[in-house]
């Protein structure tokens, strides 16, 4: 394990907090091999729970707050969990300047095999899922609730599912442009890329596979076309 700790010794400076993190979320036998590695952690809430569902537990299969994407701020990463559940079910990367919160009652699913850009947020109120390969570009936001209510102009509260928090499910194998902006009820087919900007608040599953949206609102711009995250080299 020290070996391997040593192949990711930016996270060392850290190492305390990273310890508290694994054994205080993680059953024994998975929190002995630090899978989770946290760079500049600022945990502000670490209430509810983490679950690991893999049958493959090794050191550093989950790195949150790392260092990779020079323009943008090295502040790490924020962990706000109010309550709810996280369940990771295998590698992720999240990268800088990075916040996720959870909130009471929420649940956030990662895929395995995912991947995030910095400076991304993420607020799970009630239920946000990513497939396994999901590429996220720089600058997100995924959120499944508005956080405010409205009112009539009588004072009552508007009617309706309008303001309701609504769960967000991601397919496999989707790619996400920088600045994208996923809302409440948003679902999308596997095999997805969605240009920069884009702007997702709809359920987009009966889509078919193997598209290119982009623009606003979302058009399809090609089909037949996937990006392999393993075999994806310049």
């Amino acid at each position: 394990m020290m070996h391997k700790l040593k192949s990711c010794w930016t996270f060392l400076p850290y190492l305390i907090k990273i310890i508290y993190f694994n054994f205080y979320y993680l059953p024994f036998k998975q929190a002995i091999y630090l899978p989770i590695l946290l760079h500049k952690p600022h945990l502000v809430k670490c209430k509810g729970k983490v679950i690991i569902e893999s049958d493959r537990i090794y050191t550093g299969m989950i790195q949150m707050g790392i260092f990779r994407t020079r323009i943008f701020q090295n502040n790490g990463i924020s962990w706000i969990n109010d309550g709810g559940t996280c369940v990771f079910k295998g590698r992720c990367i999240i990268k800088n300047n990075s916040y996720v919160h959870i909130g009471k009652k929420g649940m956030l699913t990662f895929g395995s095999n995912s991947e995030f850009g910095a400076d991304l947020r993420i607020s799970a109120n009630k239920s946000i899922t990513f497939g396994e390969n999901l590429r996220m570009g720089w600058m997100a936001i995924i959120m499944d609730t508005s956080f405010h209510r409205l009112k009539k102009r009588s004072g009552e509260w508007r009617d309706g599912s309008a303001d309701e928090d609504k769960e967000i499910v991601i397919g496999n194998n989707n790619w996400f442009g920088l600045k994208c902006i996923i809302f409440k009820g948003t679902r999308t087919s596997d095999y997805c890329i969605f240009g920069a900007s884009s702007f997702l608040n709809k359920d987009y599953s009966n889509n078919p596979s193997y598209i290119m949206m982009a623009g606003n609102p979302l058009e399809i711009k090609a089909e037949d076309i996937w990006r392999d995250t393993f075999d994806d080299k310049l």
